[in-house]
């Protein structure tokens, strides 16, 4: 049994002045109001937090020229990576992950080492969450077609020259993809090993522009069928909504209600460019957005239309996506930045901070499938982030709601502790599951080497690059 005494909880409750907090094995036992006069630690307890789309990338990737590109350049940027042990790429974003005030965090696998089996690598991810101490939504990505732009590639192989050509086709085209049923199959596969009730296994679709028909209708059969939780980009950018808008004339929302996947057990990475009524469908269906805002910029992807979401009754989530502000995975500035940008301006409010920590506390937390439901009480998961309240009111003038201060000025940086399932699992600033700065060392070395090993790759970059603008500049993904 444990005792943490605080200045202040804020959850979705409200806020609460001093408060004695009792912790027993995973569970909160008790939550009391301190008799005027009590001693206690100058902090604020929140709930942990949830990153509600991610892909646990190993490393930033502006440290190999990613930031500021389009998406559809970027992708093929992430190549220069690599491959490196599977437990090492993992435990480095998960120990970002915990020290930016994630207690939950989707793990949308696209980054596949493949140095083992499929199984074997997914194991070493969930080993490598367990040690950090990070409860995460596993989900297995599947796709099955265009590797190469929206559509035909061809005229892009065409236009390349003969050693750039040659190059991409060894790296982006030499594999055939897994029929469907193998697909499916794997997911069960990995479920089986892996599933427990701190990693969720759910269908990761990339996307409907990377996805087949078949394959797409099979993962809603069997998210149908089994119960299990699917997570899937959508609308990140004007290239996918051009590309959506021609494959699927009815609207490529009504074709996943059609085939039913358009469920309270979707989630829809981005939505960027999602327009009203898609919106009210996906509100009306119970499926929830994750917004990925820091990632949106960095990508120039646009502004994903948070406050008309809201507004149309969705349900919303804040993902970090691999790209925080400062490239940290901050959560707590992320949130800020969430409401900094959707919340009104002058008299007019579209957003309240309560609702951006209702996307944190809450909504993530339900489409990774975790028992955090956003609110300190007796029986809730013991998951909490516990802040230094005096250093975020330094100057200590007055007394001010620490939701204010929080939106004001909170980050990270503030964070004393951080607490999963009863268990620390960040204290003094770092993990405590496993050295981090040692981990982190090794994966840069690691990484620094391959860089190096693909130099033929790194050559023909800009050509790549180059032809891709003109494609989408010009078609805007046409195949």
């Amino acid at each position: 049994m444990r005792e943490i005494t605080c200045a202040a909880i804020l959850d979705l409750a409200g806020a609460r002045g001093p408060s004695r907090i009792t912790l027993e094995g995973d569970r909160i036992a008790a939550v009391q109001s301190l008799e005027a006069g009590a001693a206690f630690d100058d902090l604020l307890v929140m709930p942990a937090l949830a990153n509600a789309h991610d892909h646990g990338r190993p490393i930033r990737t502006s440290s190999i020229g990613g930031f500021g590109r389009p998406l559809e350049a970027w992708l093929h940027r992430l190549r220069l990576f690599a491959p490196v042990d599977p437990y090492l790429a993992a435990a480095v974003p998960f120990g970002r992950a915990v020290m930016g005030g994630q207690g939950a965090a989707m793990v949308h696998y696209t980054g596949v080492q493949g140095l083992t089996d499929y199984v074997t690598e997914a194991k070493e991810v969930a080993r490598a969450a367990g040690d950090a101490g990070l409860r995460i939504a596993f989900a297995v990505a599947m796709r099955d077609m265009n590797p190469l732009v929206y559509g035909d590639g061809q005229p892009i192989l065409d236009a390349l020259s003969l050693p750039a050509r040659k190059e991409i086709e060894q790296r982006f085209l030499s594999t055939p993809p897994l029929s469907v049923a193998a697909q499916m199959e794997r997911v069960d596969a990995v479920a089986e090993v892996i599933g427990s009730p701190t990693v969720d296994v759910q269908y990761g679709p990339q996307g409907v522009q990377w996805t087949t028909p078949g394959l797409l209708e099979a993962i809603a059969e069997g998210s149908a069928r089994t119960g299990r939780r699917v997570h899937i980009h959508l609308l990140e950018t004007k290239y996918q909504r051009d590309y959506a808008d021609r494959m699927f004339p009815q609207g490529i929302v009504q074709h996943l209600k059609d085939i039913g996947l358009l469920s309270p057990r979707l989630t829809l990475a981005h939505c960027v460019w999602a327009r009203p009524d898609e919106l009210e469908m996906i509100a009306e269906a119970g499926a929830t957005i994750s917004v990925n805002t820091s990632s949106n910029f960095a990508l120039r992807s646009g502004i994903a239309p948070v406050a008309a979401m809201i507004k149309a009754g969705c349900k919303v989530g804040i993902g970090i996506d691999g790209s925080a502000f400062d490239e940290d995975d901050d959560i707590i500035r992320e949130m800020r930045l969430v409401w900094s940008l959707h919340a009104g301006w002058g008299f007019d409010k579209e957003v309240e901070p309560a609702q951006v920590l209702e996307a944190v506390l809450a909504q993530g937390h339900a489409t990774l499938n975790s028992p955090v439901t956003g609110r300190i009480e007796p029986g809730a998961p013991a998951d909490l982030l516990v802040l230094d309240r005096k250093a975020l009111d330094a100057d200590a003038l007055m007394e001010v709601e620490p939701i204010e201060l929080l939106f004001a000025r909170g980050t990270a940086a503030l964070l004393r502790e951080s607490i999963v399932a009863g268990r620390t699992v960040v204290a003094n600033g770092r993990p405590t599951g496993f050295d981090f700065a040692g981990l982190q060392h090794e994966l840069r070395s690691r990484l620094r080497n391959g860089v190096a090993e693909r130099g033929q790759f790194r050559a023909i970059l800009p050509e790549l690059e180059t032809t891709l603008a003109g494609h989408f500049r010009d078609r805007l993904g046409c195949c």
